[in-house]
């Protein structure tokens, strides 16, 4: 099984907590130029390989944008494991 996090271009609201994805980061993986967030208070776990997994638009056999930078990943794991050890995240299993 996976955790696999949302990532949205709608900012934070309520109480939705999310972080940011720096603009160099979306350059380098291929995102588009709108600001986007990686939803760190819900998340869905699943199966690895899927069934229902989906390539990138315009790329038939390629199924990832690319690495995020360690730091990122720390910040987003560390924020992550902060909401569920306080309860305050939502776990979606498919």
């Amino acid at each position: 099984f996976v955790v696999l996090l949302p990532t949205t271009h709608s900012p934070p609201i309520g109480d939705t907590i999310a972080i940011e994805i720096p603009a160099k980061v979306r350059h380098s993986i291929g995102l588009d130029d709108e600001p986007s967030w990686v939803v760190v208070s819900e998340y869905n776990v699943d199966e690895w390989p899927n069934a229902g997994l989906s390539p990138i638009p315009g790329k038939s056999d390629v199924y990832a944008y690319g690495l995020i930078p360690p730091g990122l990943f720390a910040k987003i794991k560390a924020q992550l494991l902060e909401l569920a050890r306080e309860k305050k995240s939502a776990e979606v299993r498919r």
